[in-house]
């Protein structure tokens, strides 16, 4: 965010106007000379029948014999108020910068607190991963650095948690709606979890729901348990085309198996138990 250029008040360039040196005066009429500086002036009276222009010259070579006399008391003057105007310019401008910088102190704070409060409201509605909840508080034109810094946040309160949301995610889409690994791995790297955690979480789904445990209870990736419930939905559906031919049913347990995400080989699988499950009858 680009900080505005701080703009000093009236009030404060009159203080500063009010110590600037003024120039001397002279004027010369016909009754009086005057000089005059900050402190003081000096009158050098002039007759009226003298008021002549030898007279008057005479009168400024008295003058500038004067000025000369007083140049070091009047540099010293002029620097002590330019000294104090600048000191003045200088902490207005200070004061100036100081308002300005606690301001946006300020404003990056109560933003910061706006997006941490929407983050935890969104994250109370549904679980989130990383990237769908820092493309919501981008969407509400926060910026990038109070982004990171409001996920970073979360993520240590244990708010956030891609491996956990992984590993809910395939529970959720192999009990509720059927699909296998490899589509369940495909929406989640779509939702932004790394690979890595996709495979614990498919694997932690698929292979180790077993409860007797060892890998010779695994098939193609799948333990004993999955395999007898994957079997069980498929036979529903082979059972709903009796009316068909054998090949009709076979590719239609096909495309129903290899759209949910499921290999060749549970495919395969499957398709052998439900022919000897359920022969077909001449």
């Amino acid at each position: 965010m680009r900080r505005k250029r701080p703009i000093c008040s009236k009030l404060q360039r009159q203080r500063v106007e009010r110590v600037l040196p003024k120039p001397p005066i002279l004027m010369i009429t016909g009754f009086m000379t005057v000089f005059s500086t900050l402190d003081q002036m000096h009158i050098f009276p002039l007759p009226i029948h003298s008021a002549r222009s030898g007279d008057i010259l005479e009168h400024i070579e008295e003058f500038s014999e004067f000025e000369d006399s007083n140049d070091t008391v009047l540099e010293f003057v002029d620097t002590d108020v330019r000294d104090e105007s600048e000191l003045l310019l200088d902490e207005a401008s200070n004061s100036c910068e100081i308002k300005g910088t606690k301001y946006d102190e300020v404003v990056s704070s109560k933003t910061r607190q706006d997006a941490e409060q929407l983050a935890i409201e969104l994250l109370a509605a549904r679980a989130f991963t990383t990237l769908e909840l820092q493309k919501k508080l981008r969407g509400r034109k926060y910026a990038l650095d109070i982004v990171d810094s409001v996920i970073a946040e979360i993520k240590g309160r244990g708010l956030l948690n891609d491996g956990l949301y992984a590993e809910s995610f395939s529970q959720s889409r192999w009990f509720s709606s059927t699909w296998g690994p490899r589509r369940i791995k495909q929406a989640l790297l779509k939702k932004g979890i790394s690979e890595v955690e996709a495979d614990k979480a498919t694997k932690q789904v698929f292979e180790d729901d077993d409860s007797s445990g060892g890998s010779h209870n695994m098939r193609h990736g799948m333990s004993k348990t999955s395999m007898d419930r994957l079997f069980l939905l498929a036979s529903k559906q082979w059972l709903r085309g009796q009316s068909t031919s054998l090949e009709n049913r076979k590719a239609r347990i096909i495309r129903w198996l290899q759209y949910r995400g499921f290999s060749w080989g549970v495919t395969s699988t499957i398709l052998k138990r439900l022919e000897s499950q359920y022969p077909m009858r001449e």
